[in-house]
C-alpha cells in the first residue's frame, strides 16, 4: 500500500471520537497493526510523519506516537534516520511474546517502570561488580568519557544513546540473560525516557557524576555501593520528573510525560 493509499483508506477508517486517549490510542494501534499483519502495509513501506498521521486519523502527536513506538518495540516498524519510520521486513514473531508487549499494550506508570528499573538496575549492578572483566571496565569508563564530551558539546542525542546503552553494558556485565533481557526488552522505553529527562535542568550532569561514581565503585569491588549509587541515581531521575515536569508518576503513562 502507497503512502497515498494509507492516507486514504485512514480517512476512510476515521471511527473514533470523543473517547478517552488509552482508547483511541489502542484503535489506531490495532488498525495499523491489522495493516501490517495482513500485508496491506507491505514491508518496506515509509510511513507518513507522525504530524501527518496524526491528523489523518484525527487524533493527538501523543497519541500516535504511542501506537507508533508499540510497534516499532514490537518489531514491526523501524524508525530509520533521514528516512522515516518503514514498515519491517524481517518478521516480528519473535517479539509476540515479550515482555514489552504487555508493557505497550498495558502502558506502565512512570513510577512503575522507575521502581522496575530500581530493582533490576541494583541486582545488574551488584552481579557486574562480581564478572566483570578488566576488559569491560576500561569499555564503561570510555562510556564516560563519551558522555562527558557529548555533554560539553551540546550533543544531547548522543548523550541519549550513550546513557542507554551505558545501562546495557552494565546489564551485559552482570552475566545474568534474564536481567539483560529486560533492559534489551525496554530499550525503546529507556531511551525514549532517557530522552525526555536528558532536557531537564542539570539532568546530564547529574547523570554522568552517578554513572561515574558508579564505575568507581565497581572498580573498586564494592558492591553495596556500587548499588548504593545506581539507586540513589535513579531517586535523583524521579525528584527531577516530579520538580520539573509537573506530572503525577502514579496516573501518567510512559507516553504522557513530556
Amino acid at each position: 500500500m502507497s503512502s497515498a493509499c494509507l492516507e486514504m483508506k485512514i480517512r476512510m477508517e476515521k471511527e473514533f471520537s470523543r473517547v478517552k486517549h488509552t482508547s483511541v490510542a489502542e484503535k489506531v494501534f490495532e488498525t495499523l497493526h491489522e495493516w501490517i499483519i495482513s500485508g496491506k502495509l507491505e514491508p518496506g513501506v515509509k510511513l507518513p510523519s507522525q504530524d501527518k498521521l496524526a491528523e489523518q486519523f484525527g487524533v493527538s502527536r501523543n497519541t500516535l506516537r504511542e501506537a507508533i513506538y508499540k510497534l516499532t518495540v514490537m518489531g514491526f516498524l523501524t524508525a530509520k534516520q533521514g528516512v522515516g519510520t518503514v514498515v519491517n521486513i524481517s518478521s516480528p514473531s519473535s517479539y509476540m511474546t515479550s515482555l514489552s508487549d504487555h508493557l505497550l499494550l498495558n502502558p506502565a506508570t512512570v513510577r512503575e517502570f522507575i521502581e522496575a528499573r530500581l530493582v533490576v538496575e541494583q541486582a545488574t549492578v551488584r552481579l557486574a561488580v562480581l564478572r566483570m572483566t578488566p576488559e569491560s571496565l576500561v569499555k564503561l569508563h570510555d562510556s564516560i568519557s563519551q558522555q562527558d564530551l557529548a555533554y560539553k558539546e551540546g550533543d544531547i542525542e548522543t548523550f541519549i544513546k550513550l546513557d542507554s546503552e551505558f545501562h546495557r553494558e552494565l546489564a551485559r556485565e552482570s552475566g545474568n540473560a534474564v536481567l539483560l533481557k529486560f533492559l534489551e526488552t525496554v530499550r525503546e522505553l529507556l531511551q525514549e525516557f532517557i530522552a525526555e529527562v536528558s532536557h531537564l535542568p542539570g539532568a546530564i550532569k547529574s547523570a554522568i557524576k552517578y554513572h561515574r561514581e558508579i564505575v568507581q565503585s565497581m572498580q573498586a569491588k564494592n558492591r553495596e555501593r556500587a548499588e548504593e549509587k545506581m539507586r540513589e541515581h535513579l531517586y535523583d531521575v524521579t525528584r527531577r520528573v516530579e520538580k520539573n515536569m509537573n506530572i503525577d508518576l502514579e496516573a501518567k503513562s510512559l507516553f504522557e510525560i513530556h
